[in-house]
Formats: structure tokens, C-alpha cells, sequence
């Protein structure tokens, strides 16, 4: 029920009338205001089929916050919304104490978004306080929200408390390494928590060391740390949590982190012998060849990861002659993206080497914006697309849908993924957040 603002009269009506084939209320980037949120929220009291709520970007403010909490808050009428999103607007921290209301008492809440709405400390320590009796709320995103240690201690509380949160994004804030350790030692406290977003704030070497030393007692599947400048230091001290399958994590993201050589080295020699990740991204930091050589070996011997992001780093003709070496080995590695490094033909013609005669289990392979000629690239795609067991292939010379082979197996497995897609598709977007999936391509 995607709205514009010459539909919002018919829209209000058809909420008050309760029409139970409605069930989806979405005005993004509609600049309603305060005053027809009010109007909305006015009909809310009399709706019980709307599951939907998106006000996303409709300059939504304090007192639209208000408006909205306390319709939702409501006993007058059981709502059935589970979620509820209200992104990209000047809520500020008493939006927040409104918001926190709303998820306190509306039971049926599932799911609720307030990126970058300025909440800060005081809002989103609000927020956090709604979740420590709360039985209800199974995602939670407060990125963008200059949000600090105050409220990371908050969030930490909540989580010991909580026994239903299953995400929480705290993606692109201020919190540093004391948050981090916060938050962290919640983790073994807390039994329903799956995945936690901390990409793009500033918890450093010692923020890492705070998860290190937590994520073995932790239930925790995805941790995306991306862009927290953790440096080599900080990757020594995360690569011991997974020697010898010493947590569960089955994704980690630690895209644009200064990591060199020496925090890849670590990380890749605590894989040889874990058996439980599957997902690591290494994207935008200073892995050369040297890295390389240690991620060839790591191919060599582990039996678990399916996907390996390496993009913007600065892997050179040598980096990927040592790739490909491993790839000679490994059956298990699905995906290879290694878009922005500077690799020439000398080693690219070895990657397609390996994959047209040696390997037949990578799936997705992207090699974007190398300093591969044209014609070299052109001459290499073709050949992967003739050769080699490839389905997805990311380059200016492969088709725009990156979709490279059509044989049965190829067919078979794009339309698993795209019936696993369209079965879960709404349910998966609720429960990893967009930002999540953006530090994993890192």
C-alpha cells in the first residue's frame, strides 16, 4: 500500500474502516508531517489488520512521535502492527522516549527501525530501557543515532535482562571501546541474540579484544565490525576466538579496518581447523600477496567457509596466483568476490585457470574495477563463461544480471536461492538489517 500525499485522505479512511485486505500503511519519502501523522495515528485506534507501518522519511518529528506512540500504546483497540519504521527523521531524544513507549506496550511489535532519526544518547537509552522487561521485539535497528558508551551500557543491561531479542544494529555511531566492552559482556548473560551490528563506530584494537574474550560463551551467528579501525591488533585478538572452532559465529564482517598482512595472517591460520564459519569479509583494508599466501593455505585445509570477500584490498598478479593455488585444493568456498585490487592478466589468467580446469565449486567470482586490460578482461571472461562451473561473474564484460551459465545445475541453483529468496524474503529482511548485509559485502 505504497501512498503519495494526494492519496492520504482515501488512506486514513481505509484505516478507520479496518479493511483486513489492507494490511501494509507505506508513505517513505512522503513529506507528511506532524499534523497528518497525527491524522494516521487518529485511525490506528480503530485499525486491528494493519501489520505494516513505514513513515520513513516523512518529516516526522517529536510530537509525531507522540501522536504515533500513544495510538500503538492504546488498550482501546488490539493492534496486529509488528513493524514499525520510522527512519531518516528529526525525532531527536524525546521521539525517542516516545518511541520507547510504544515498544514497551505494544505487545504485537515485532520489529522496529529508528535509524538516523538524532536520537542520541538520552533517546536511545530509552529505547534500550523498553527492551529489559520486553517479551515481544525480535529486531531492533537504532543506526546513525550518535550513540555512545552511555547508551551501549544501556543496550548492555537490556540484553542481560532480554530473553527475546534476536538483532540489534547499533551500525554507524560513537560508540569506543568501553561500549564495546559493555555490550560484550552482556553476551554470555544472554540466550536469544543472533546477530549484533556495530559497523562504523570507533571501538578499536580493544573493542575487538572485549568480543574475543566473550564470543565463546556467546550464542551469536553474524557480528558485522566493520569500519571500527580495529588494525592488525585488533584482528589477532578476534582470530583467537576462532582457533579450534572456539565460538560460534558463523559470519563475521571486518571490512575497512587497516587490517595488513599480519592480522590476515592470524585470522586465516585460526581457520584451518574451524569448522563453523562460513562468511568472513575482509573488504577495503591493506591485504597484499603476503596475505594471500596465508589465505591459500587456510583454502588448503578448512572445510566450512562458502564465502571469502577480499574486494579493495591491494592483492596484486602474486596475490592471486596464491588464491589460486588454494582453489586448486578447496571443494568447499562458494563465493570469491575480489572487485578494486590490482591484479594484471598474469594473474588473472591463473584465478581462470584453476577455475576452468581445476575447481568446480566456486559459484560467484567478482573481479570489477582491477587494473586488467579490456581486451585481457574480455578474453578471460569469455573463457569462464565457456569453461568454467561459475553461475554469478562480476565484470563490465559479463551480463548486467552477472548470470553466466544456464546448464542445469546452474538453473537448479539459481532457482534455489531464489525460491529460499521468495520464502523468506520478508522474514530475512527483518531479521538482518540492510546495514548488516552492507558490512558484509566488506
Amino acid at each position: 500500500m505504497g501512498q503519495t500525499a494526494s492519496t492520504f485522505q482515501k488512506t486514513v479512511v481505509d484505516i478507520e474502516r479496518n479493511d483486513p485486505q489492507k494490511t501494509e500503511l507505506d508513505f517513505t519519502d512522503v513529506p507528511l508531517g506532524d499534523e497528518r501523522v497525527r491524522k494516521i495515528s487518529a485511525a490506528l485506534y480503530h485499525n486491528s489488520a494493519l501489520r505494516t507501518v513505514n513513515l520513513s522519511n516523512t518529516k516526522l518529528s517529536v510530537e509525531g512521535a507522540r501522536y504515533l506512540s500513544d495510538a500503538l500504546a492504546s488498550s482501546h483497540k488490539r493492534h496486529a502492527i509488528s513493524t514499525l519504521i520510522l527512519d531518516n527523521n528529526p525525532l531527536g531524544p524525546d521521539g525517542g522516549q516516545h518511541v520507547s513507549i510504544a515498544i514497551k506496550q505494544c505487545t504485537s511489535l515485532q520489529v522496529v527501525k529508528v535509524n538516523n532519526c538524532g536520537l542520541g544518547d538520552e533517546g536511545a537509552a530509552s529505547i534500550a530501557k523498553s527492551l529489559i522487561d520486553n517479551t515481544h521485539t525480535v529486531v531492533l535497528e537504532v543506526g546513525n543515532n550518535l550513540i555512545g558508551d552511555y547508551a551501549a551500557a544501556e543496550f548492555a543491561r537490556a540484553l542481560e535482562a532480554n530473553d527475546c531479542l534476536e538483532g540489534l544494529s547499533l551500525w554507524k555511531n560513537t560508540i569506543l571501546s568501553a561500549g564495546a566492552r559493555h555490550l560484550a559482556d552482556a553476551l554470555p548473560r544472554n540466550h536469544t541474540l543472533q546477530w549484533l551490528g556495530l559497523g562504523g563506530n570507533n571501538i578499536g584494537p580493544e573493542g575487538a579484544l572485549a568480543f574475543a574474550q566473550k564470543l565463546g560463551n556467546s550464542r551469536l551467528q553474524w557480528l558485522a565490525l566493520g569500519g571500527n579501525d580495529l588494525g592488525d591488533a585488533g584482528a589477532i585478538y578476534l582470530a583467537s576466538a576462532f582457533q579450534d572452532d572456539g565460538c560460534d559465529l558463523q559470519s563475521i564482517g571486518l571490512g575497512g579496518n587497516n587490517i595488513g598482512d599480519t592480522g590476515a595472517r592470524h585470522l586465516f591460520s585460526a581457520l584451518w581447523n574451524n569448522t563453523l564459519l562460513q562468511s568472513l569479509g575482509l573488504g577495503g583494508n591493506n591485504i597484499s600477496s603476503e596475505g594471500c599466501e596465508h589465505a591459500s593455505e587456510m583454502l588448503k585445509a578448512n572445510t566450512a567457509l562458502k564465502k571469502l570477500i577480499l574486494s579493495s584490498n591491494l592483492i596484486d598478479d602474486d596475490g592471486l596466483l596464491a588464491l589460486a593455488a588454494g582453489l586448486r585444493i578447496n571443494v568447499t568456498l562458494d563465493s570469491l568476490l575480489l572487485a578494486a585490487n590490482p591484479f594484471k592478466k598474469v594473474g588473472a589468467s591463473a584465478l581462470c585457470a584453476t577455475l576452468c580446469d581445476s575447481n568446480d565449486t566456486l559459484r560467484t567470482l567478482d573481479i570489477h574495477n582491477s587494473e586488467l586490460d579490456s581486451d585481457d578482461e574480455h578474453a578471460i571472461v569469455e573463457k569462464l563463461k565457456k569453461n568454467s562451473s561459475l553461475y554469478l561473474l562480476g565484470s563490465y564484460y559479463g551480463p548486467r544480471n552477472h548470470i553466466i551459465s544456464h546448464d542445469a545445475r546452474a538453473t537448479s541453483y539459481l532457482t534455489r536461492q531464489q525460491s529460499t529468496s521468495n520464502t523468506q524474503a520478508r522474514y530475512e529482511q527483518q531479521k538482518v538489517p540492510s546495514h548488516m548485509r552492507e558490512h558484509e559485502l566488506f
